[in-house]
């Protein structure tokens, strides 16, 4: 298997992460969609990151369905999703705010740091804030930490993943929001899952 992106997007870095937990072989090609996108369309005319070329020549593009993929794939002592429905639906739950997470600090990235300035539209990056602050109260509210360490069983996660990638992001790429809006809950947990060895090989 081969994936394509670069570490600096929430999405490619969760796959990433997910593949080394699931214990996965792959390749892994950094390219940019902004800085190698002629390359990237050579790979994927989607210009889409992450992409995923599997053994049998397929690509799957779209960070979650990627994931539902390869938790198909892997061996199930691996899986990264919860078999038993209630935590299926509270790690759903979870993922689903920390990807709104990454889909809204993306957006206010670029409306600050790739929009022209005479094109700036500040009511749609103030919505955009509001919704990052919204998120960011549901997560610290709703994740529970158990005595291992994690939100939803006794090792990591998908939960867990998405939940640290999204918090590195907005630390990386919106610091102000981070110190302000970051919960110390959300920091402490952000920074124990960094440390773990899948993380480690994936630094954004």
């Amino acid at each position: 298997m081969k994936l394509v992106g670069m570490l600096d997007s929430p999405y490619v870095r969760r796959v990433v992460i997910s593949l080394k937990a699931m214990d996965l072989s792959f390749e892994h090609e950094q390219l940019s969609v902004f800085n190698d996108l002629e390359k990237m369309k050579a790979v994927n005319p989607l210009m889409k990151a992450p992409a995923l070329i599997t053994d049998e020549e397929i690509l799957l593009v779209d960070s979650t369905l990627i994931l539902e993929y390869l938790d198909r794939k892997c061996d199930q002592s691996l899986s990264l999703s919860p078999e038993n429905i209630m935590d299926f639906t509270r790690s759903q739950y979870l993922i689903g705010i920390a990807l709104t997470l990454c889909d809204k600090a993306v957006q206010l990235f670029m409306e600050y740091n790739r929009r022209p300035p005479e094109k700036f539209y500040q009511e749609w990056a103030d919505r955009i804030d509001e919704q990052l602050q919204a998120g960011l109260e549901l997560l610290d509210h709703h994740v529970i930490v158990n005595d291992a360490g994690y939100v939803i069983a006794e090792r990591v996660m998908q939960a867990d993943i998405t939940i640290a990638v999204a918090i590195k992001y907005i630390e990386k790429k919106l610091p102000d929001l981070y110190k302000n809006n970051v919960s110390n809950k959300l920091k402490t947990f952000s920074t124990k899952m960094e440390a773990l060895p899948f993380f480690q090989k994936c630094m954004f």
